[in-house]
């Protein structure tokens, strides 16, 4: 079920996205869920990249699933785009981290 939700609101993020939809849907709100700083995630990030076996959903092990069941829908789109564009920053700056000891 889940999987199911994440699948969804990943679904209708894209559409948004594709319909140029995403400033008009968002613009009256004011949610910050996601801290810019934060150690706590970004040392996930580094573990899911360091572990031996390929992981294929990252944001479900990111994301706080209680959190997520309590909230409306909007703010369950929101909340997920927010983790993936902090996921994409934490692995680029990992990313660059490792290249810069190599």
């Amino acid at each position: 079920m889940k999987n199911d939700i994440l699948k969804i609101l990943a679904t209708k993020a894209k559409n948004r996205m594709i319909n140029k939809n995403l400033r008009n849907t968002y613009s009256n709100v004011d949610i910050k869920i996601i801290n810019k700083n934060d150690d706590v995630f970004y040392n996930k990030v580094k573990e899911i990249m360091n572990e031996e076996e390929y992981v294929c959903n990252p944001l479900k092990r990111l994301m706080d699933n209680e959190k997520l069941m309590k909230m409306d829908m909007r703010s369950r789109e929101r909340y997920l785009l927010e983790t993936i564009e902090k996921y994409q920053e934490a692995k680029r700056r990992i990313e660059r981290e490792q290249n810069a000891i190599v």
